[in-house]
């Protein structure tokens, strides 16, 4: 996986490589000429192009001022423009025939919102319409945690020096980093809990099919989940897991709406329920026993609706000794059971799997998610001792050890009603087929996402619809199954972050 570092953890790495012997100007050199290189890929060579270097005055400055010396040396007619005399009149001048522009203002330890010149430099660096080259990071961006508290480079290509950083992942600053390459400059990072998934990752956690298996030995899900009106929720959940591989899916459903799932998920079993008013009793649960007897893993809460019954339901399947995917209205009704048993799921002999969008997590947490999206999620994680995936764009998903993971993949489409079932039952299936909690929610975010990616190029972002994405999950398992390792020391890590 691709380990992703907080600025200071990078500052450290720095640091104990310069103590070990590395001198700094050999760094600073290599850096700038890993530059150089990801300026000419994007140049397309280096006969009569013009590159313009905006630099700031910390050592990402000195990375663009270095770099445009090993393009000169190249053939590159490189201009240099410092912050510290900047003239906007002389950089529309500069960039008038430019071919790219090298932004060097500042690193991912920059925080803060830039003023005076250097904001109206970032500003410029915008408006000129060319193509931009970030070094470590859009400008103005947060390496911290990806926030923008005021002007920040839309960057076509950024190069992260040695790893990538928070601040080129997660929401909002990911989205102004372009392509993201990474260059190795031999710097070793040690002590890495955040990391991003590719393909290969997904494919490496996979579970394998024995020649000789049966349904019940690839993995059996159970499902508690939809109500009068909220059918839907309860298909879609089921749907999800049948494509993601699970060998089995029995679904717990209200008995009054029976008839609706009989010919809306022909592969699973519908066992029909004690309700009332349309929805789940918590003798249901009970009920629903012998089943659960035979599955490997629970999931919960899709369409169960909300009130005193949906809150027995949830607090009885909580002593059901399986793992368990908790969602929807499922979540409503554990932040209920929390107010008055905050450790229940600490409690739980298995594991539990939290899946809330920024709304679900407020009414879990008490509050909204805060601009340290990452420090939050593992906050809570550890909390509730429950792996927590906070949906959205670039979601992340924290282990209760303090490991996290965030997903690249998705796009704006999936921002639509019973996306987020399909997900529950995409990790509940590979909960089911044995994977460990937090393999089964980073991998099922990944493939939930690459389905959305699927589908859009079929659909269109504005008439993508929830039930796309089942029928573009194999299209995604073949692209997992067919992934390959990229190596080198300049590397494409993230093909499209916008």
């Amino acid at each position: 996986m691709e380990p992703v570092l907080t600025p200071v953890q990078m500052r450290t790495a720095d640091a104990a490589a310069i103590a070990g012997g590395v001198p700094e100007a050999v760094l600073v050199g290599r850096a700038a000429f890993a530059c150089s290189v990801a300026a000419l890929r994007m140049l397309g060579g280096a006969y009569g192009k013009r590159v313009v270097v905006v630099a700031g005055k910390g050592n990402n400055g000195g990375d663009g001022i270095i770099c445009a010396r090993h393009l000169a040396a190249r053939g590159v007619h490189a201009t240099v423009i410092r912050t510290e005399q900047w003239s906007r009149d002389a950089f529309e001048r500069s960039t008038r025939r430019a071919d790219l522009v090298i932004d060097a203002v500042f690193g991912t330890g920059f925080s803060g919102a830039p003023r005076d010149a250097v904001a109206d430099a970032i500003a410029a660096i915008n408006a000129v319409g060319r193509p931009v080259l970030s070094v470590d990071i859009a400008s103005g961006v947060s390496g911290s945690d990806g926030t923008i508290p005021g002007e920040a480079v839309l960057a076509d290509v950024t190069l992260a020096i040695q790893s990538l950083k928070v601040g080129h992942v997660v929401a909002p600053g990911a989205f102004r980093a372009g392509r993201i390459d990474v260059a190795d400059i031999d710097i070793p990072t040690h002590d890495v809990h955040a990391f991003v998934p590719s393909a290969r990752d997904v494919r490496g956690v996979l579970p394998s099919t024995e020649p000789d298996t049966h349904k019940y030995r690839v993995g059996a899900l159970a499902v508690l989940a939809g109500s009068a009106g909220m059918t839907g929720a309860a298909i879609l959940t089921a749907r999800g897991a049948i494509r993601a591989g699970a060998g089995l899916v029995i679904l717990g459903v209200p008995s009054s709406t029976l008839e609706i799932f009989e010919g809306a998920v022909v592969e699973a079993i519908k066992v029909p329920l004690p309700e009332a008013e349309g929805q789940l009793e918590a003798k249901a649960v009970d009920e629903f026993a012998d089943r659960l007897e035979r599955c490997r893993a629970l999931a919960i809460g899709p369409g169960l609706g909300r009130g005193p019954r949906a809150v027995a339901v949830v607090r009885r399947a909580l002593d059901v000794d399986l793992p368990i995917v908790i969602d929807g209205d499922g979540l409503w009704a554990l932040s209920e059971i929390m107010r008055e048993e905050p450790g229940v799921l600490r409690e739980r002999h298995q594991p539990a799997i939290l899946t809330p969008h920024g709304g679900e997590f407020g009414y879990l947490s008490g509050r909204l998610p805060a601009d340290d999206r990452v420090s939050d999620v593992r906050e809570m994680a550890a909390r509730w001792g429950a792996v927590v995936h906070l949906k959205g764009r670039r979601a992340i998903t924290a282990s209760t050890h303090g490991d996290v993971w965030v997903n690249t993949t998705g796009n704006p489409g999936a921002a639509t009603g019973g996306t987020g079932d399909i997900l529950t039952g995409i990790v509940g299936s590979l909960l089911a087929q044995g994977g460990s909690p937090e393999t089964a929610m980073w991998a099922g975010a990944y493939l939930h996402g690459a389905a959305a990616d699927f589908a859009v190029s079929r659909t269109g972002e504005r008439s993508l619809q929830a039930s796309d994405l089942p029928e573009a999950l194999p299209q995604a398992m073949r692209r997992v199954e067919r992934s390959s390792f990229s190596s080198g020391s300049i590397r494409t890590v993230l093909d499209s972050a916008r």
